[in-house]
């Protein structure tokens, strides 16, 4: 698919790019910034005026509620809440119930956030058992 995103404020902090113009994406990646490639012909054609074009954003400090606080939220209501915010990547801090100090766990979560739409979710792992700073994990 080729989508045309016009007029979007493209924003790019590893090109020190900041200025209002089109973007043309083809199968997933950007084909060109400002000018169309000579054979591109969009399937869709995004009006982007008055929003942000920019790389995914990643949260580095997100509580997905699992394990543990299942009845807060799901994992997959906070991943589709974080991908309808622009963020594609989510770092799961160790401070669940029960935390995330066993190899299985990490696992597990992985597992899951992979069968699920949305964002990558990359769990870290605590580094002693428990959290309680006394044995390594």
């Amino acid at each position: 698919m080729k989508i045309h995103i016009r007029n979007g404020r493209v924003i790019d902090p590893m090109s020190a790019r900041d200025e209002v113009v089109d973007v043309y994406v083809a199968a997933g990646r950007i084909a060109a910034i400002g000018e169309a490639p000579a054979d591109f012909r969009a399937n869709r054609t995004l009006d982007a005026t008055g929003l942000v074009v920019c790389p995914g954003l990643v949260d580095l400090s997100v509580r997905l509620r699992e394990p543990g606080f299942e009845y807060r939220a799901t994992l997959e209501s906070e991943m589709l809440a974080a991908a309808a915010g622009g963020i594609t990547s989510l770092a799961c801090p160790p401070d669940t119930d029960p935390p995330l100090d066993e190899p299985g766990l990490v696992e597990m979560l992985k597992f899951r956030a992979r069968n699920l739409l949305g964002p990558r979710v990359y769990p870290l792992g605590a580094m002693t058992q428990k959290l309680e700073c006394r044995m390594l994990t």
